[in-house]
């Protein structure tokens, strides 16, 4: 009978992980928005003007995936581009100051990013300006620019997919590399650091995860109660002797 309702468990468990995932192919690109980023912060600039509500500044700590607030208790977090409804978006600009102060966002994930074959990292950027950006992705003190994908029509707003190989230069990250975080995505820059145009961040979607090795609990709860119970015998007989 406990072989039968832990049979039913698992089943039901993973009934339920499938309707959660929710994989989508969207301008020729597969991916499953579960894998989106869990948290964004602002680790450099952040958003001044507008409603007092919607204004952010930099986390005081941009590596700590659970800092809240910047130096002035601000707002710190980039809820707009958590997940992926694509409904908001986060503007990166240079707040005027160019080479001195770009905005610039920390990403965390759920699980351990890795690098894979082809593409490793998806950034969707509304197209509601005239200017066409470019995206640089800085991991490890080396900056990658982001290849564009082409651009998708979503509930009728247009969106740039870019894609991010850590395989590509100068990140050359080997097969299976663990990808260390926070990934710090700022709008391009050229050879004399000018941004180029200034990009509006929706959503970033990881595509390649490690899987973390995990003892099943059937296989080892049976060694934990063989262990229990000899102990317990061990004592019985010195009680006894």
């Amino acid at each position: 009978m406990k072989r039968l309702l832990t049979a039913i468990s698992i089943s039901f468990l993973g009934s339920i992980a499938a309707a959660n995932a929710a994989p989508m192919t969207l301008g020729g690109v597969s991916f499953d928005t579960d894998d989106a980023a869990t948290e964004v912060l602002w680790a450099q600039g952040g958003v001044f003007a507008g409603l007092p509500a919607n204004q952010r500044e930099a986390c005081v700590d941009a590596t700590d995936r659970t800092s809240m607030v910047g130096a002035t208790g601000e707002e710190c977090r980039a809820l707009e581009v958590v997940g992926f409804d694509l409904e908001e978006d986060v503007e990166l600009d240079e707040n005027n100051t160019v080479t001195q102060d770009p905005d610039v966002l920390a990403l965390f994930f759920r699980d351990v990013l890795v690098n894979g074959a082809g593409n490793d990292l998806l950034v969707f950027e509304t197209q509601d300006q005239s200017d066409s950006p470019s995206l640089t992705l800085i991991l490890n003190g080396g900056q990658l620019f982001g290849t564009n994908l082409g651009v998708v029509e979503v509930d009728g707003k247009d969106y740039t997919i870019w894609g991010f190989d850590f395989s590509d230069m100068p990140l050359e990250l080997a097969m299976g590399a663990s990808i260390g975080e926070p990934i710090y995505l700022q709008t391009g820059r050229d050879a004399q650091n000018t941004p180029i145009g200034s990009s509006d961040i929706a959503a970033v979607i990881g595509l390649n995860f490690g899987v973390v090795p995990e003892i099943p609990l059937p296989a080892a709860f049976p060694l934990f109660l063989a262990g229990l119970a000899g102990l317990g015998l061990t004592r019985r007989r010195k009680r006894n002797s």
